[in-house]
């Protein structure tokens, strides 16, 4: 894969469903897929932040790893959660370490390394996707700049933007990375927006409006809510 990592997904005869900001959340992220039923013509996107925060990192990484391997198609995303475990390797031993500790994520190492096929997935993993009707990107496109389709540092960290339309082609844009109360997400679903938003901030069972994994068909623009089963 070049630098900036996309890839253009045609239309499966199954599904097309979009599941952002797992954070760790396994028993949540379990239940949801049984309430999916994937089939083998769907395509699961997952649009980073598969990682941290939650206590099953590890086991997040390898529910997905063992749909590939049975032969679904399984799309992850990068977000700036699993560019800062990344980066952190890159680093030192020491760095990594500390790192994952904060994160929650211990279970990514294997003797202060992390597991070759946890670096082998995150590494990779796309900066974005681009379907018929849909870009899908982790945290967004910084539009205000000529060439939004190389910044690859917005893609994961960018918190606000505006969806040009002179750059969709008539697609719209689908992101996770900045938790929004579930009435905004399906209100912006409802009106046709150009951004739809599929965080509700899974970890943030606490925030009022938030505590839920979703998942978004982009076929039916339908949501799937799990609320929060780690706890």
């Amino acid at each position: 894969m070049n630098e900036v990592q996309f890839e253009f997904i045609p239309k499966p005869s199954g599904r097309r469903l979009a599941i952002s900001d797992i954070h760790g959340c396994y028993k949540t992220f379990s239940a949801l897929l049984n309430q999916l039923a994937l089939s083998q013509d769907d395509q699961l996107f997952i649009l980073g932040d598969a990682i941290n925060r939650g206590p099953g990192s590890s086991q997040v990484l390898d529910q997905i790893m063992q749909l590939k391997q049975e032969g679904y198609a399984v799309y992850l995303i990068r977000g700036n959660h699993e560019q800062l475990i990344l980066n952190a390797q890159k680093k030192s031993a020491e760095r990594l370490k500390r790192t994952t500790k904060m994160s929650n994520s211990e279970g990514l190492l294997k003797d202060d390394k992390l597991f070759k096929k946890y670096r082998k997935l995150l590494k990779h993993s796309y900066h974005y996707l681009v379907l018929d009707e849909y870009y899908l990107v982790h945290a967004g496109f910084d539009f205000s700049k000529e060439l939004p389709f190389e910044n690859v540092e917005a893609m994961m960290h960018i918190k606000q933007f505006k969806a040009k339309k002179k750059f969709l082609d008539g697609k719209k844009v689908v992101v996770g990375h900045s938790p929004k109360k579930l009435g905004t997400i399906l209100k912006r679903i409802k009106k046709g927006k150009r951004k739809l938003f599929i965080d509700n901030g899974c970890v943030n069972e606490q925030t009022e409006g938030q505590g839920n994994l979703l998942c978004l068909n982009l076929d039916t623009l339908t949501i799937s809510i799990q609320p929060n089963l780690e706890a």
